[in-house]
């Protein structure tokens, strides 16, 4: 944990250089194991790299009860769960060399539903902010609901990486949507080389590989690929399915390896053991991009409609994989225009019959990945992380006050009073709590 005192602070600023469009992020940040702390890091490190963007800060949200060791461009710690720590950040922000603050927002790591240290430290942040939406909630609850509608009242711009996003903000949350932009979640670029010599290499020679990667919870669906198996198998011997990376460590503090548990013994059960692998280790960029290379098949089976945002589908998309996803919203987005295959929630037999597909036509297989790679192309860190720059360095130069009630309750389109009807929620199984959300957050 960083020290909180002035003599820090004041060694710390000295860092800095006149470069480019100074931004402060207020995120969790490594080695904080989640998917908003990985994004956070590859979005400044690139900002910095391919664009002219300002040294880096970052202030980190940390839990309690998980202290870590942090170092630059770390500059300061807070606890989620304290409303002074926030408050704290906002002083130190005011005083910093940044000219505007990137607020990477998620229910689970901003004081839940109501956001209650968020607003201690938005009420007395005096630079302009940019949020980036992790979640937004076609069914949101009031408390949800309001909590977006006060960050974009506080915010020069919303930052959303699901096109879809925009029209869900705008009806349901009233939000004007000139104040919403779009700009791709990031990926890295995929792996050069041959992908049999990056199977061999993996211990994977003469496999046909699906696989699924990220932090294992139930919230994922992994047992319904795992159901799907048999019929997979029958036809496709040579299959093997990889579930890549560690329990979230939120579902290992209170229900440990159960989960995987659950997973092997229904492998066991189905006799499908020898073609499951699980390879359990928070894995690096690196690692990631190497099993995605060797993947025939990336499957996303996540249980959420609701899940507006998946840094993994991001990732097998940017490598050019042959998908095969749930229909989460997320997933309808990136997948359209036949960039991929949709299944019905909850089904192994659609997953088995989309599986047997590809892999029985090699020309199927190719088309997607065709398809897959040109579209993943604009989503590489380096593109999306100018765009992002260049989005912080419009509202800096704007330097124009918006009133919160030019945005909340402006009377240019009202926010929802209930969650019934059509539109976006003729999509929904039944409202998405927040805790269902983070359930499939990657």
């Amino acid at each position: 944990m960083l020290e909180r005192d002035d003599r820090h602070d004041s060694l710390l600023l000295d860092k800095f250089s006149d470069r480019g469009v100074r931004i402060g992020y207020v995120s969790t940040y490594p080695p904080r194991q989640c998917g908003i702390a990985t994004f956070c890091e590859d979005l400044l490190t690139n900002a910095y790299a391919h664009s002219e963007a300002g040294d880096p800060l970052v202030v980190a949200i940390t839990r309690s009860d998980e202290p870590h060791e942090y170092r630059w461009p770390v500059a300061r710690a807070l606890r989620e769960d304290s409303p002074e720590d926030w408050a704290r950040a906002a002083d130190y922000l005011n005083r910093a060399p940044v000219d505007v603050v990137s607020i990477q927002h998620e229910f689970g790591i901003c004081g839940g539903a109501e956001g209650r240290g968020l607003w201690s430290l938005l009420e007395r942040l005096e630079k302009p902010v940019v949020a980036t939406l992790h979640t937004v909630l076609p069914r949101p609850s009031r408390a949800e609901r309001r909590t977006i509608q006060r960050l974009a009242a506080h915010s020069r711009r919303i930052m959303v990486m699901n096109d879809l996003a925009r029209e869900i903000l705008g009806e349901i949350y009233g939000i004007d949507e000139a104040k919403i932009s779009f700009i791709h979640h990031g990926a890295p670029a995929p792996a050069e080389g041959d992908r049999e010599e990056i199977r061999a290499a993996l211990g994977l020679s003469g496999k046909k590989v699906l696989s699924t990667f990220g932090l294992v919870g139930p919230g994922k669906g992994l047992e319904y690929v795992v159901r799907a198996l048999p019929e997979i198998l029958r036809r496709h011997p040579e299959v093997i399915y990889l579930i890549i990376g560690k329990t979230h460590p939120g579902v290992q503090r209170i229900h440990r390896e159960s989960y995987r548990d659950h997973l092997a013994s229904l492998a066991g059960e189905l006799g499908v053991a020898d073609s499951v692998r699980f390879v359990n280790a928070y894995q690096t960029k690196r690692d990631i991009i190497r099993y995605l290379a060797a993947t025939d098949i990336y499957i996303t089976p996540y249980l959420n409609p609701a899940q507006i945002c998946s840094g993994t589908l991001a990732y097998a998309m940017a490598a050019g994989k042959a998908i095969v996803s749930t229909p989460y919203l997320y997933a309808r987005f990136l997948l359209a225009e036949d960039r991929g295959r949709l299944v019905s929630f909850r089904d192994p037999e659609a997953i088995a019959r989309a599986v047997n597909e590809i892999l029985g036509d090699a020309s199927v297989q190719a088309a997607l990945e065709t398809r897959a790679r040109a579209f993943g192309r604009g989503m590489q860190w380096p593109a999306v992380a100018r765009r992002f720059v260049a989005l912080c360095s419009e509202v800096v130069e704007e330097r124009v006050a918006v009133p919160e009630a030019a945005l909340v309750g402006s009377g240019r389109r009202a926010p929802y009073a209930d969650h019934e009807g059509g539109g976006w929620h003729a999509h929904q199984d039944g409202r998405e709590d927040v805790a269902g959300a983070l359930a499939t957050a990657d």
